[in-house]
């Protein structure tokens, strides 16, 4: 073991890890960055939200245009009876940017990580956590060659959800997409590019029978398209099946060059609850990772990183990094955004809110303004009569487990085994 002992260690250099150990670097304090892969690295998760534009904002962050595609707003799209519903970010609710960007994730995250370096932090790529231990002085991680003690533990191991993992601690969301297919394409024609995916680069959602596709233009002429699905047993040739019977994509399609590699991704759609204790918490996809259809996934990984940090720095400072109670008002200020989305990804696609609701709201007035402020992420405020409709409904994701409990979000507790 080293004899150096770090204020915060960190599992994962991705959006939340890098956030977090920029903000921490930035208050002075000694962090170390541990991350499995070499950066950069592929990621999907490409189309950032306005409420997490915020925290590239408040980190500093310049948007490389080589990298960073602004972004304006969302539509949803279904080829079966030609409608397009259009939401526009400058039309939300008084608060976040007007707009946010879609990027590549390679360049994106070494950004952030590069960012985090340059404040201060020490990160380590290609270093694989095995396991760790935490007792009443502080934190050790165990590696491959190594051993590292700190006072704190932030979990930012994304999907690999290091703790949770650990602590059989995963509780799925059964009724949500399933796995994701998905692939990029490069060199889309001109006229596409310019005339129809232009000048707004909005993320497309396309609807299917089973799930939905998404369409998210990248910096470069090229765009990002998967399909999520609730088929069981999901194969690369999905993606085919589904790009051949949409007439619209199909011909934004035509004569573009299709990367090789096809990707797949399962597990879809899981809370962890152990996320939080003494010395130690999860954030981003180690603590929730939502259904994509929405959006939310790096969003909440910013900001669940800025709200931690901001109970972590003064706790840090006061010696009381052990206190049982650091993350209480943390946990109920992400657990609104968390059970907002949840809330609206389980509508999506289990009642009629698509047809009903937005493709048919009308062209401007409050009800637009609420359903654009979710979609742009900013589920943090108490204002919004469509978001208050959401978490106050009957309808939940997981019957019988609401997490609101006299107007107070409680922290799951049922356990299952880590899948």
């Amino acid at each position: 073991m080293t004899s150096k002992v770090w204020d915060v260690l960190v599992i994962g250099a991705g959006p939340g890890g890098s956030a977090a150990a920029a903000f921490l670097a930035e208050a002075g304090f000694s962090v170390l960055v541990l991350d499995r892969d070499h950066f950069p690295r592929f990621h999907i998760g490409e189309s950032l939200l306005p409420s997490g534009a915020a925290v590239l904002n408040k980190l500093g962050i310049a948007p490389d245009p080589d990298v960073f595609l602004d972004k304006m707003g969302a539509q949803f799209v279904c080829d079966a009876t030609d409608r397009v519903a259009e939401f526009d970010f400058s039309l939300a609710l008084p608060g976040p940017p007007r707009h946010a960007w879609q990027v590549e994730r390679a360049s994106f995250d070494t950004i952030l990580a590069e960012n985090a370096k340059a404040r201060g932090a020490t990160l380590k790529f290609g270093v694989r956590v095995r396991d760790f231990e935490i007792d009443d002085t502080g934190v050790t991680l165990t590696t491959d060659d190594e051993s590292y003690r700190g006072r704190y533990l932030i979990d930012a191991s994304g999907q690999h959800r290091f703790i949770a993992t650990k602590k059989r601690a995963v509780l799925p969301y059964p009724d949500f997409g399933r796995a994701a297919v998905f692939t990029h394409f490069h060199e889309i024609r001109d006229e596409v590019w310019d005339g129809v995916i232009g000048p707004n680069f909005d993320i497309r959602i396309m609807m299917i029978e089973d799930g939905w596709i998404w369409v998210i233009p990248l910096a470069g002429k090229r765009l990002s398209v998967g399909v999520v699905s609730r088929r069981r047993g999901i194969k690369d040739e999905w993606l085919d099946e589904y790009i051949s019977k949409s007439k619209r994509l199909s011909e934004w399609l035509r004569g573009a060059r299709r990367e090789e590699q096809t990707h797949i991704i399962a597990n879809f759609s899981y809370r962890n609850a152990e996320a939080f204790g003494v010395r130690y918490a999860c954030i981003g996809d180690a603590w929730c990772f939502l259904d994509p259809v929405f959006s939310s996934g790096a969003n909440l990984a910013l900001r669940s990183a800025d709200s931690l940090c901001q109970h972590l720095i003064p706790a840090l400072k006061e010696n009381r990094e052990d206190a049982a109670d650091l993350t209480t008002e943390h946990e109920r200020y992400m657990q609104r955004a968390i059970d907002t989305f949840s809330a609206l990804i389980f509508r999506f696609y289990h009642t009629n809110i698509v047809d009903n609701l937005i493709f048919d709201v009308p062209p401007d007035g409050d009800l637009r303004a609420n359903i654009t402020s979710v979609f742009a992420g900013d589920v943090f405020r108490y204002d919004n009569a469509f978001q208050e409709m959401l978490l106050h409904s009957h309808i939940r994701p997981v019957p019988g487990e609401s997490l609101l409990q006299d107007g107070v979000y409680q922290r799951p507790r049922r356990k299952i085994p880590a899948s």
